[in-house]
């Protein structure tokens, strides 16, 4: 095992380094990063070269990628600068918008797992009765139902009839103590958690009906295919109680397929819900990535397809290690 995970580790070297220089390229032909600022009439083409000299940007593809990679594996003069927030580097921007979208993501993603591994065991074992068409009908609206459209629908119910919930933001400017308002920053921490708590309770509930939907379908299928393996078919012959062939034979078995998932979901976590996180107004990752490529910004936008691509790597090799504690069976030499 110990093997195995070092060969693993080495082997993410070279993928990641591909994947950085294939984005670079790509990103890269959105044109010059620098190229919008001559649209404040306070920059001159002067200033314009001098910052493409500072960056390398006049320089051939090779060599700007091979300085820009260094910079972000070295976490250097802020993964570059930010066209679209003056003042700010990549890095700067993306740390002030974690946060956030780790509060929810994070959050959305445990829910939906706790739901729907034990919703989709249930399904499958009570198969063709009515709950298991209530959770079936449930899963197919989570699966197709547009993400924009529940949560706008969330929003003039609940934010816009009921007035339960804000309609968008991930918190509020001030926060009332004691009758006087006092700026959000300066509020005690626990007041402050649970004011975005309360901001951030719609766009979440909107990312766990969505994956609920998609890993309860899932689980139930992956299941059914289980309990009619021939060892599960021995493990009642044997004697053993249902609970035990279930959730001992089968579960551990069915599973697997799922463990693939979540690792294949694991960059949501940083990533978020673009479209729910522009719905909602969240200032989050999800929302600077479309942003950071509507206004052509490089520098962000290549520091955001790094992290991605980085937790998806990850998020597969920890699914590989997960195999092996599911099933016993599973060994790596």
């Amino acid at each position: 095992m110990r093997n195995y995970l070092i060969r693993r580790s080495l082997e993410l070297i070279p993928v990641l380094f591909a994947i950085a220089f294939v984005s670079f390229w790509l990103v890269s032909k959105m044109g010059n990063p620098f190229a919008v600022l001559l649209l404040n009439p306070h920059v001159h083409p002067e200033d314009l070269r001098r910052l493409e000299h500072i960056w390398h940007w006049d320089q051939p593809l090779v060599v700007r990628f091979w300085f820009w990679f260094k910079d972000f594996i070295l976490f250097r003069h802020g993964w570059g600068l930010s066209v679209m927030s003056p003042g700010q580097t990549a890095l700067q921007l993306i740390g002030s918008r974690i946060p956030v979208t780790v509060a929810f993501s994070t959050t959305s993603m445990i829910v939906a797992i706790l739901l729907s591994i034990p919703l989709g065991v249930y399904s499958a074992i009570h198969q063709y009765s009515i709950s298991d068409y209530i959770l079936t009908f449930f899963a197919f609206f989570g699966m197709s139902m547009p993400t924009f459209w529940f949560g706008i629908m969330l929003m003039y119910v609940f934010a816009v009839r009921l007035h339960w919930f804000p309609a968008a933001g991930s918190h509020a400017a001030f926060i009332t103590i004691k009758g006087m308002p006092v700026e959000f920053n300066k509020a005690p921490w626990y007041l402050r958690t649970l004011n975005e708590a309360w901001y951030l309770t719609l766009p979440t509930l909107v990312l766990i009906v969505f994956e609920v939907g998609g890993w309860l379908r899932y689980m139930r299928s992956s299941m059914l295919e289980v309990k009619s393996m021939d060892y599960v078919r021995t493990a009642r012959a044997k004697g053993l109680p249902e609970r035990v062939v279930i959730y001992k034979h089968a579960f551990r078995n069915a599973v697997i397929p799922i463990i693939t998932l979540i690792g294949l979901s694991f960059p949501g976590i940083v990533g978020g819900a673009m479209i729910t996180e522009t719905v909602f107004a969240i200032p989050g990752i999800g929302r600077l990535t479309y942003q950071a490529v509507m206004h052509q910004d490089v520098f962000v936008a290549m520091a955001l397809i790094m992290i991605f691509a980085f937790l998806v790597v990850i998020g597969n090799f920890l699914a590989d290690i997960f195999y092996a504690i599911a099933d016993p069976r599973i060994r790596y030499s």
